[in-house]
């Protein structure tokens, strides 16, 4: 019975490669892409064992012979009704034009269910968009077809390759029109606003991915577990119930809201900050008291305003903002995480600059957080990862040509002495060894009007009035941007600090060496100190570069666990339109 059994397969798979061959002679340059031949469809037959059945045999051979119909020679009417042609060739040219979906026993509904249920409960998806509405109408239509043909099943066996698809491309990357964001970049750079955003692809094969593993696994592995995107996923969760409900109802003006005084409003306010997690007390109060009080400052320090504790218009039009404008800004930085390198490493530095502030994390804990000042409205800080390679102490300040012409031949034309005023000095190379120049026999307005201030090297030295103050961290980069020390310290006792030509200006740059001087053998933070205290520039190399990621996150959970809202400081937001999945 098995012998049987063997010679009936052989004859099947002979027969396959019969109409192999006649689909070559109608369509060559399709199955060139293919390369199956006969000795391929003989070698299917190790992919079976002795418990192999008639009907599996046939089964095979009908479904492999109707895919390639439908994937190869009538294609043009396969793809009229089904997205992502390109995909689906490649996927089934690798599984060699069986089916994925079904098999001779039916459907594969663990494979299905795992597609299914992940869809559903994705909060990220929206309800009315269309992903979640194809696979509501396959669903349907697995659900309400009783008796389904072979033709069927392998067109339910496309449509559900290209739900997958649809859905792991947005479970990877995200929604973000990138293409149209950085055209919107490219219009305020043609309007002499400095503004970059380099963003991270990961790369992965989904095919691969869906041949091989299971979708939770493959969600699992593949969902950021940096920048806390997870917690902030289960606040989205937690925000589309109140979607859900309704939303939240919005807190009039009235003249209970006032510290002391009780009434409906001031319990509908208590509820409105439980909701939020930031009512503080043990239970709803309609009296406006000492704890409701410590409650309004918690939203109001994680929604970006200064805590007072009473209810002004501010504050009243943060608590009135929908459930509807969160869950956006929730989504939004939700994509951006995904486009953002995810964070195996020990260590690494990130600024926030809508947040205004540095973090390091060192073995996933947090060591340090400083506040910074960023780049301007014109000199955007650039959005993007590298590697801090080398510390310098004491550095010179290599003034860019930019300032050059913009700022300071300005200057000087209008105060002769402004040059040295500052400190500055003119070389005709950034080489230490090129001498200064006498800056007073020059014509710096003929230089200006004639474009030749490249010809002229704008330095300032090591000292007290250094821009760059006694320490700037490096890593190398097209845009020219770095952290460094500053001597400009009144900046960093404003909530707003957007100040700077584009570089990060840190608070505490003599701790932030210090986090360096413990893992770098190269740094010894004490004779650092004592370099510090004279005039003379000193590079470290570092033997373990360190990632640093700047990033623009407006909405992000934060250590304590609470999610926290920033302002769009260049616009982004606005800028960043999203694809409705």
């Amino acid at each position: 019975m098995h012998l049987f059994k063997n010679i009936l397969f052989i004859i099947l798979t002979i027969s396959l490669a019969v109409v192999l061959e006649a689909v070559t002679l109608s369509s060559t340059e399709e199955l060139n892409k293919i390369n199956d031949n006969f000795q391929n469809a003989t070698n299917n037959y190790k992919k079976y064992d002795n418990s192999v059945t008639f009907t599996q045999i046939i089964y095979d051979e009908k479904s492999v012979k109707a895919l390639m119909s439908k994937i190869i020679t009538n294609e043009a009417q396969t793809f009229a009704h089904i997205s992502n042609k390109e995909f689906i060739q490649d996927v089934y040219q690798r599984h060699e034009y069986r089916p994925i979906w079904f098999n001779y026993k039916g459907i594969k509904k663990e494979a299905v269910y795992d597609l299914f249920n992940s869809i559903k409960k994705d909060d990220t998806l929206e309800n009315s968009g269309p992903i979640k509405k194809m696979y509501r109408a396959i669903k349907e239509e697995i659900a309400t077809t009783k008796n389904r043909t072979l033709d069927h099943e392998l067109t339910l066996d496309l449509k559900l390759t290209s739900l997958y698809y649809k859905f792991m491309k947005h479970h990877l990357y995200g929604a973000i029109n990138w293409w149209s964001f950085r055209q919107k970049l490219a219009s305020l750079k043609r309007n002499h606003i400095n503004a970059d955003w380099i963003t991270h692809t990961p790369k992965y094969d989904i095919a691969d991915m869906l041949l091989r593993y299971r979708i939770p696994y493959v969600i699992d592995i593949t969902t950021p577990s940096s920048f806390n995107y997870k917690k902030l996923k289960k606040e989205l969760s937690r925000l589309r119930k109140v979607q859900a409900l309704g939303g939240w109802k919005k807190i009039p003006n009235s003249s209970q809201l006032r510290y002391g005084r009780s009434g409906k409003i001031v319990k509908q306010l208590a509820q409105r900050l439980q909701s939020e997690g930031d009512y503080l007390c043990s239970n709803i109060t309609s009296t406006y008291d000492n704890c409701l009080k410590k409650s309004v400052k918690h939203f109001q320090k994680r929604h970006g305003l200064a805590q007072t504790g009473s209810i002004n218009s501010v504050t009243r039009k943060r608590l009135n903002l929908s459930v509807n404008w969160k869950i956006k800004k929730i989504l939004l930085n939700m994509d951006r995480i995904k486009r953002l390198p995810d964070q195996p490493e020990d260590r690494y530095v990130m600024v926030n600059i809508p947040e205004f502030r540095l973090f390091y994390r060192e073995n996933n804990q947090q060591k340090l957080s400083m506040r910074v000042v960023v780049g301007d409205k014109k000199h955007h800080t650039p959005i993007f990862s590298n590697k801090i390679s080398f510390i310098v102490l004491n550095p010179y300040w290599l003034i860019p040509d930019s300032i050059v012409q913009k700022e300071l031949i300005p200057k000087m034309l209008k105060n002769p002495n402004y040059l040295t005023e500052k400190g500055y000095e003119v070389r005709t190379s950034y080489s230490l060894k090129s001498p200064s120049i006498d800056t007073t026999k020059v014509d710096w307005a003929r230089v200006l009007k004639t474009g030749q201030t490249k010809k002229y090297k704008f330095v300032q030295p090591p000292g007290s009035k250094n821009a760059l103050g006694k320490i700037k961290f490096k890593f190398p980069n097209q845009f020219a941007v770095y952290l460094h020390d500053t001597p400009a310290k009144k900046y960093f006792k404003k909530g707003f600090r957007a100040f700077s030509h584009g570089c990060i200006r840190i608070a505490q740059p003599r701790a932030f060496l210090a986090t360096f001087a413990k893992h770098e053998p190269r740094i010894n933070y004490n004779r650092a100190k004592r370099i510090l205290q004279g005039k003379t520039k000193t590079q470290y190399n570092l033997t373990q570069p360190v990632p640093v990621h700047i990033v623009y996150l407006t909405a992000r959970v934060k250590r304590d666990g609470l999610l926290y809202y920033f302002p769009d400081v260049y616009g982004y937001d606005a800028k960043q339109t999203r694809t409705i999945h």
